[in-house]
C-alpha cells in the first residue's frame, strides 16, 4: 500500500514536470516565431489583388495631394500609435496628473497635432482607457477604427493612405512598447503590419524588418527597429 502511494506521488510529480517542460518549450517556440515575424499566410500573396484595387481607387485622389502626403500620413500614424501605447498604460487619471505623464511624449503629441493640421484632418484624440482590457486590446481597437481616426485620414487623403496610416499606428505602438520595456520584449503584430503595408503598396523589403525583431536583447532590438523605421520613412520621401 505504501509503495503504491509513493509510485502515485512520483508519477504525478514526473507528469507535472513534463507538462511544465512542454509548456515552457511551447512558449519559447511561440516567442521565437513571433520575433521572426512569422505569419500563417504571406501578406504579399494574400492581399495582392486587394492592393491593386486600393491603388486604383486612390490614384486620382492622390494626384491632388502634396508629394509629402504619404510620408506625413505614415508619421501621423506613428505618432498616434506611439502616444496611445505610451499613455494608455496609465489608464484614466486626473487631468493634473495626466499633464505630468504627458511630458515625456510632448514632442510626439505636438507632431501629431501639426501633421493632423497639415493633412486637413484636424486634431486626433487618443483612445480612452477605462479598463486594463482597453489597453491590452489597443491594436485591435485601432484596427476597428474606434474613434474614427483612420476614416478621417481616408476622407482627407485616399484609401491607400488609410492603410499607410494604420501601418504607422501599429509600428508606433511597437516602438513605444520597445522603448518602455524593461526585460520582456514586446512582439510586433506581424500580420497586421504585413497586411496594411501590402495594401499601402509598401515594398516588402521595407516592411519586413518592422514585422520582426532583431536578435539580441532589448537595446539591440530597439536600435534595429528604429533604423527600420528610418529606412521606411526615407523610402516614402524618395517615392513622394
Amino acid at each position: 500500500m505504501k509503495q503504491a502511494r509513493w509510485r502515485f506521488v512520483i508519477t504525478t510529480l514526473v507528469l507535472t514536470l513534463l507538462y511544465l517542460a512542454i509548456q515552457r518549450a511551447w512558449m519559447w517556440g511561440a516567442l521565437q516565431l513571433g520575433r521572426s515575424g512569422y505569419t500563417v499566410n504571406n501578406p504579399v500573396q494574400l492581399y495582392a489583388k486587394d492592393a491593386k484595387i486600393v491603388a486604383e481607387q486612390s490614384r486620382q485622389r492622390e494626384s491632388r495631394l502634396s508629394p509629402q502626403a504619404a510620408q506625413n500620413v505614415f508619421e501621423l500614424g506613428l505618432a498616434y500609435g506611439y502616444v496611445n501605447q505610451w499613455l494608455g498604460g496609465y489608464g484614466t487619471q486626473a487631468p493634473a496628473l495626466m499633464r505630468v505623464l504627458e511630458r515625456p511624449v510632448a514632442a510626439w503629441m505636438q507632431r501629431m497635432a501639426t501633421l493632423g493640421e497639415e493633412l486637413g484632418i484636424g486634431p486626433l484624440e487618443r483612445l480612452p482607457m477605462r479598463t486594463g482590457e482597453d489597453f491590452l486590446k489597443l491594436n485591435q481597437r485601432i484596427e476597428d477604427d474606434e474613434g474614427g481616426a483612420a476614416g478621417r485620414v481616408e476622407q482627407a487623403t485616399s484609401p491607400r493612405l488609410r492603410h499607410l496610416f494604420l501601418l504607422g499606428t501599429h509600428v508606433g505602438i511597437e516602438l513605444a512598447a520597445l522603448e518602455s520595456a524593461k526585460r520582456l520584449t514586446p512582439i510586433p503584430p506581424s500580420a497586421l503590419i504585413g497586411k496594411h503595408a501590402t495594401l499601402a503598396g509598401v515594398d516588402e523589403t521595407h516592411w519586413r524588418p518592422l514585422a520582426r525583431l532583431a536578435s539580441g536583447r532589448q537595446p539591440e532590438a530597439l536600435a534595429a527597429y528604429r533604423e527600420a523605421i528610418r529606412r521606411l520613412e526615407q523610402s516614402l520621401r524618395r517615392d513622394g
